[in-house]
């Protein structure tokens, strides 16, 4: 357990290209060669692997800028905690996000007028994770606001600051960590509520689509009959 700690730490974004790139010439091999018995397997398993990281990069954008808004109030009296939920390749990405003006917008523009409006991918899955993000980094945006605007006017302790920080960025991970294990597990959330305001933006996939109330499994909804 100690072992695979301490690589997941020393994960460097290169190691990840590699398992992507091995994954993509596998892909090429496979239709080079047609390999027959393991043909559909190897379908399944690679649409597994890429739905469920795609999902759950989804929340990538807006979990490093959670991360990114509180460091500065964590980094000198909890750097351990920083570092716990900041690998290599997470303070990698921070770096780079941090060189980036308006990462927010431009993640809410393309996530909404694009991937939600066009129904792009194709999977549902995969769009209602983006969908699920889209929503948190707005509410997210907000509340950092009013945080920040809160500590710097009534919190004047350096210390009690970071100290209610560590707490914000506690609730926030609350948030955020079931949000990538589901994603990774295929799961949708539980919450009917969270799932309904989510559902509603993604819209049905053509005129047959069956909704996604689990009690309705008989048949998809009939047309009304033309007069």
């Amino acid at each position: 357990m100690k072992e695979a700690i301490r690589v997941l730490f020393g994960l460097y974004w290169l190691e990840i290209v590699i398992l992507v790139l091995f994954l993509i010439i596998a892909f090429i091999l496979e239709q080079k060669f047609n390999f027959k018995k393991p043909r559909e397997w190897f379908f399944a398993f690679n649409a597994l692997i890429f739905t469920r990281s795609f999902s759950a990069i989804a929340y990538a954008v807006p979990y490093l800028d959670m991360i990114n808004i509180h460091i500065p109030l964590l980094k000198d009296d909890h750097p351990l905690i920083l570092r716990l939920f900041m690998p290599n390749f997470v303070a990698d990405s921070i770096d780079i996000i941090q060189q980036i003006p308006f990462l927010t917008f431009i993640y809410l523009s393309i996530g909404y007028g694009f991937f939600i409006r066009y129904k792009i991918p194709g999977d549902r899955f995969v769009r209602y994770n983006i969908m699920y993000s889209i929503m948190l980094v707005s509410l997210q945006g907000i509340l950092n606001e009013m945080f920040l605007a809160f500590t710097d006017t009534f919190i004047v302790d350096d210390y009690l600051r970071s100290q209610v920080t560590l707490m914000a960025f506690f609730c926030w991970l609350s948030l955020y960590i079931p949000c990538f294990v589901r994603a990774f597990l295929g799961k949708y959330d539980s919450n009917e509520f969270i799932r309904e305001a989510v559902e509603v933006h993604l819209g049905r996939d053509g005129p047959d689509f069956i909704w996604w109330d689990r009690e309705r499994k008989d048949k998809a909804p009939k047309k009304p009959p033309l007069n």
